[in-house]
């Protein structure tokens, strides 16, 4: 007759039979108990089962596959006294100890004590986990019985900027998704004693501490220096400041307080050119003939003529009517009314919020014309990865010009350097087919005339050989920037009129009919055309 302990919730079954005891060890289950070898010993015996072998149980608690097993006698000659081996392993960092079992010796589990006593044999102290060694004491599978502390590393240093350099240059927000162009923020402002850096400092981080219980020492955090440009010094040893009046600069390393002149009239012959060292605020117009020029931002209130400016941003309330010879540049972005019979360049961006007339643009990244009327008529208008306007060309099938997947900028050095570059390299062979000619002949019987140009084409030759191999490398640099070009776009909200001639990526198509609410990119080679 067959006598059932246990079952599948305990985690366990043994099965009490005329030929012996059978035992099955069940796989942990979310709503079974886990079985313990201790415990486990304590409701075998309690059955009436006093003689088993304690390894083969061991084993079976330890593999918990669910299948049933018939228990095996005890081993005889008092084998059955052996207590299971064991090893403490400790590794290098000494911020653990684990135990380990050889049962292939033994068939008696180790005591907690016996566990205890091998780690203060190793000299372990510290972390010692007991209900972690009684588990694993039971259950004969290897455990971790003690844990170091971790040291916690100190925090890097870091900086706090006190300014938000993303709204600078860019129109002011408004509903609907509108911007306006008459609000750029464009200087970002500073006073005498105005804190624009906080340096928070590292910290050091807390020890640890190994099994041995010795300190384990924390790495401590990076310091970080203060980006102290020009016009600033460090208070407070954590505070940066400005030390004048100005324009708040950050070119990414430095934060710098740049000197703001102020014109209150138009620059003419008043003024006359302006050359500065800082940012330049017009409250009027530049007049044809005249330069204004600014290591710093540049913001215009009233019109351009026929006039050059140049600086970091440029920013015109309203336009700049060229008449062929009116130039801006700017080393970043372009903010502008209208264009017209202009010339305008920007190594980042271009806005204008009416209409670009027969003028030459080009920018780095993006050309937006927006606006009421938006228009790009006539000219030329370049851009390294997007072109967007309400219309392109007009009804009159003017020839309009657009070139983006490229940055014009950079096409622009390369073509003049390229020029250079062959200028140079025609000089080089002139000199040197002179000097062959002067060499061929006896020195003694040159003329004073000759001798003298042949220490000049001699002192010539080699600063000009490597004024040759400079520029092949520049060029050679910019060839493979240029070669690796962007899948740029053009979009036009309303239209694109026949006679507008695109190039995106240097592939070209040229407009036969009207396009509206199109966005024409490259694709498979070929410039295709889809709906906005």
């Amino acid at each position: 007759m067959e006598r059932i302990v246990g079952g599948r919730k305990e985690g366990f079954q043994l099965a009490l039979r005329e030929d012996g005891a059978y035992l099955t060890v069940y796989p942990e289950e979310p709503d079974a108990d886990v079985v313990d070898l201790s415990a486990l010993r304590e409701k075998i015996e309690a059955a009436g089962v006093t003689d088993y072998d304690v390894l083969q149980l061991a084993h079976l608690v330890r593999a918990a596959e669910g299948v049933e097993e018939k228990l095996n006698a005890a081993a005889e000659d008092g084998e059955d006294n052996l207590t299971i081996p064991f090893t403490i392993e400790i590794p290098n960092d000494a911020m653990s100890a684990a135990v380990r079992f050889d049962d292939k010796k033994g068939n008696l589990p180790p005591s907690v004590a016996d566990v205890l006593d091998a780690l203060k044999e190793k000299k372990v102290v510290y972390g010692i986990d007991r209900a972690a060694i009684g588990r694993g004491v039971a259950r004969l599978t290897p455990f971790m019985a003690a844990r170091g502390t971790a040291p916690v590393a100190g925090e890097d240093a870091r900086l706090e900027k006190k300014f938000d350099m993303g709204v600078k240059g860019r129109p002011a927000e408004r509903a609907f998704d509108r911007v306006d162009y008459k609000d750029m923020n464009i200087f970002l402002r500073a006073a005498i004693g105005d804190v624009l850096v906080v340096r928070i400092p590292e910290t050091q981080g807390i020890p640890g501490k190994n099994v041995f219980g010795e300190e384990v020492a924390s790495r401590p955090g990076k310091p970080i220096n203060l980006p102290q440009g020009k016009n600033t010094k460090v208070v407070n040893n954590d505070e940066l400041v400005a030390v004048i009046d100005g324009q708040i600069v950050d070119d990414g390393k430095k934060v710098s307080v740049d000197p703001h002149l102020v014109i209150d009239s138009s620059v003419d012959v008043g003024t006359g050119n302006i050359d500065f060292a800082g940012s330049v605020e017009i409250r009027g117009d530049v007049e044809s003939g005249f330069s204004v020029k600014a290591a710093g931002d540049v913001e215009i209130k009233g019109m351009i003529g026929g006039a050059e400016v140049e600086g970091r941003n440029v920013i015109v309330y309203g336009g700049i009517r060229g008449m062929n010879v009116g130039k801006i540049h700017a080393s970043e972005d372009v903010s502008i009314a209208f264009v017209e019979n202009a010339n305008i360049t920007a190594e980042r961006d271009i806005f204008v919020n009416d209409v670009v007339l027969h003028s030459v643009m080009r920018a780095g990244h993006h050309v937006t014309v927006e606006g009421q009327r938006g228009f790009i008529t006539g000219g030329s208008v370049g851009a390294g990865e997007s072109i967007r306007a309400k219309i392109l060309g007009n009804n009159f099938y003017v020839q309009t010009n657009i070139n983006v997947g490229i940055d014009p900028n950079l096409k622009h050095k390369y073509d003049n350097l390229l020029k250079e570059y062959q200028a140079a390299d025609k000089q080089l062979t002139q000199v040197r087919l002179a000097l062959e000619t002067l060499k061929k002949q006896p020195l003694m019987s040159l003329s004073e005339r000759r001798r003298e140009q042949l220490a000049e084409l001699t002192h010539v030759q080699f600063p000009l050989a490597t004024k040759i191999k400079r520029m092949k490398e520049e060029l050679e640099e910019m060839r493979e920037e240029l070669e690796q070009m962007k899948n740029g776009s053009v979009e036009a909200s309303d239209t694109i009129f026949p006679g507008v001639n695109i190039i995106i990526s240097g592939v070209k198509k040229t407009v036969d009919s009207e396009l509206r609410h199109a966005k024409l990119q490259v694709l498979e080679g070929e410039v295709v055309t889809g709906i906005l």
